[in-house]
């Protein structure tokens, strides 16, 4: 990011974030949602449910003097709900009981009483605790039971939330539009170039060949794909250099999208463009590819329903694979790939259909049809293409691998 970015840094508590039990999405999101608005995550800090290390991390972190400090988990009503006291701590104030924050508690705990079917006066009890802020800090309106806590130690504003993603979440999206509306994030451009058929080693050279001085790049590499990402402030040589880097990417390597539009994006707005449908047929995938496009808001516009045909004997009752190209081609083939996609599309009756059959191991390949063999169909009102792919990995890998490029896949057949 160019100098005078904001800075901040994020730190999380919660054993389960450490032991296994739990995978991360708070810091992932708040860090992406941060950059996009042009600001510079400095640290990423995740933190045992332990005072004295807590409490520790939180010093650490304000000692580098960010802009913000975003805080996640520990609001709660248990014995290792520690965020509270620890930041009253590091700031050198005691803990009080905020009035604002006390009057969220007691409207949030009735209302989750009176859906559960509890004891409102029992469960206010437990939830009261939730209402103490350390000194001088002022409630954030809670997405769930909890308020959150803003607050500031010297120049650093300091926001925290309750560890529940999806409270995490909306509570800071509202704190970024209050900020937003203050002028904390500066005036910059994000884009984002996604790349699909060829690795970094073959995006690198083409960043590398032009000037990017005004500009911070990022690569990012997952699923298949590679993802450049150009921040820059608003003004006429950044962005003049950010053109030519886009234009040498289009020309360079295979770029499917410019203006940030996921393959999942483009495939559903497209379908949509067309009032057209689609279904899957998935085999090694398992509805990999069926809960990855049902995921989307809206994906009942465009998508039809699917079949996991798993087994053989699925494959030809449910979609009415032929016996004898089972028989001759083998589950893993070109021939029992198309006749899935073809019979996904009948079945269903949708405009288009994707199939996907493919060996994700760690067992079950042979020199023949090795692990990470997968081969693809696209059904449509223009024919069925077949496409065979070699997937390196592990058994998710392999998974992620093949859902991500039967998208592509259909991209292609949708294209003029």
């Amino acid at each position: 990011m160019p100098p005078g970015a904001p800075r901040a840094a994020v730190v999380l508590s919660g054993n389960e974030l450490l032991d296994g039990r739990t995978r991360d999405t708070n810091g992932h999101f708040v860090c992406d949602d941060l950059s996009r608005r042009g600001v510079k995550v400095m640290e990423l800090l995740t933190v045992a449910d332990d005072r004295d290390r807590l409490s520790a991390t939180l010093r650490h972190a304000l000692s580098g003097e960010p802009d913000l400090l975003v805080v996640g988990g520990g609001l709660g009503t248990t014995h290792d709900d520690l965020t509270a006291e620890c930041l009253a701590e590091v700031l050198g104030v005691p803990l009080a009981e905020n009035p604002e924050a006390m009057a969220y508690v007691e409207e949030t705990s009735k209302a989750i009483a009176a859906r559960r079917h509890l004891d409102v006066e029992a469960t206010f009890a437990l939830a009261r605790r939730q209402a103490q802020l350390p000194a001088g800090a002022t409630p954030v309106p809670p997405a769930g039971v909890a308020p959150g806590i803003a607050a500031r130690a010297g120049n650093t504003r300091i926001y925290a939330y309750p560890g529940v993603p999806y409270e995490f979440q909306r509570m800071w999206l509202e704190t970024a539009a209050s900020l937003e509306r203050d002028g904390f994030f500066p005036d910059v451009v994000v884009r984002m170039v996604r790349v699909f058929g060829v690795g970094e080693l073959q995006v690198g050279p083409v960043l590398d060949a032009l000037p990017h001085d005004r500009l911070e790049l990022g690569i990012n590499v997952g699923g298949g794909e590679v993802t450049v990402r150009l921040r820059h402030r608003r003004e006429e040589a950044a962005q003049a250099q950010a053109d030519a880097l886009v234009a040498a990417l289009e020309a360079g390597v295979p770029v499917y999208s410019t203006d940030g539009r996921t393959i999942d994006e483009l495939v559903a707005d497209e379908l949509r463009s067309r009032a057209a449908n689609m279904a899957v047929a998935e085999s090694c995938t398992g509805g990999l590819l069926g809960a990855r496009i049902t995921a989307r808001p809206g994906s009942s516009d465009y998508f039809a329903g699917g079949v996991i045909s798993y087994s053989n004997q699925a494959k030809m009752d449910l979609l009415g694979t032929p016996p004898g190209v089972l028989a001759q081609y083998g589950a893993v083939s070109e021939e029992v790939a198309k006749a899935m996609a073809e019979g996904a599309r009948a079945a269903l009756r949708a405009d288009y259909a994707l199939s996907i059959t493919g060996v994700a191991g760690p067992d079950g390949g042979t020199p023949e049809k090795p692990v990470g063999l997968v081969y693809l169909g696209c059904a449509g009102p223009g024919g069925t293409s077949v496409r065979r792919a070699d997937f390196p990995g592990d058994r998710d890998t392999v998974r992620t691998f093949a859902a991500t490029a039967a998208l592509h896949l259909l991209r292609a057949g949708l294209s003029p």
